[in-house]
């Protein structure tokens, strides 16, 4: 079968919009298609967006890895590191990253969708990490990572057991923040990214920078108060404030 795998890329009012594509394959992580994911992302880093909506084609966010590329060898470390580059590029990215999940979301794609800011999920979407039945001790800085963000019982779920959790489950664990119907999960991560412009870019900016230190332990607060101040201060601020008055007062 040959690889077609590709990530489409759009852009609209400062919002990127990158598509996993890979036909045939439900999307599966193929390392020419995860060094394209990391090519695109640290374009959209470069291109200063406003927000940036990951998605996968049609009805499925990502299968995970693609069978296609792995040895069951230690050379399958090649894909950890390809996902680690990418989750490092979203979340050192300015603008908010948006996940919209359809269908099956595993494996690696797991730890690419939980990088991301938000988690807009179809009800019938459904996370899934079979590591163990792979032969797997899941990459250990992934896991560092999902600490942050889900309970130990949720975690033991996922990597002992391998369990699916539905999206419905995942709103409740804290690994999904919008639930919607299926279809719709592109819609509502438009709608999110549009309410994302309506903050200053140098405010949302600091804000996601802070949100991530915290929760990679730093907890430091003097370059955030520098950053505070420097906000209180700057132009974009005084003119969102005296728009909001005319407004009032309208």
């Amino acid at each position: 079968m040959a690889n077609n795998a590709r990530v489409l890329c759009t852009t609209r009012n400062s919002i990127w919009e990158l598509v996993l594509d890979n036909p045939g394959c439900r999307n599966a992580l193929s390392l020419s298609l995860l060094d394209e994911l990391h090519q695109k992302l640290v374009a959209a880093r470069d291109g200063r967006p406003r927000a940036v909506i990951l998605t996968g084609a049609g009805d499925t966010f990502s299968a995970g890895a693609d069978f296609r590329d792995l040895t069951g060898t230690i050379d399958d470390l090649a894909i950890d590191n390809a996902i680690e580059e990418i989750v490092d590029c979203i979340r050192s990215m300015p603008a908010p990253v948006i996940a919209a999940i359809e269908g099956p979301c595993m494996g690696g794609a797991v730890d690419i969708a939980l990088a991301c800011d938000f988690l807009v999920a179809s009800e019938e979407a459904f996370f899934e990490v079979p590591a163990t039945r792979m032969g797997l001790l899941y990459n250990p800085r992934a896991v560092t990572r999902w600490r942050s963000r889900l309970s130990g019982l949720t975690l033991r779920r996922m990597l002992l057991l391998g369990e699916r959790i539905s999206a419905t489950e995942a709103v409740g664990a804290g690994v999904v923040s919008h639930l919607v119907a299926p279809g719709s999960s592109r819609k509502k991560s438009i709608a999110l990214a549009e309410r994302v412009l309506l903050g200053t870019s140098n405010a949302v900016a600091a804000s996601k920078g802070l949100l991530v230190a915290l929760e990679s332990g730093d907890t430091d607060l003097t370059r955030w108060e520098k950053t505070r101040l420097e906000i209180l201060a700057s132009p974009e601020r005084h003119e969102m404030v005296v728009r909001a008055k005319k407004a009032k007062e309208n």
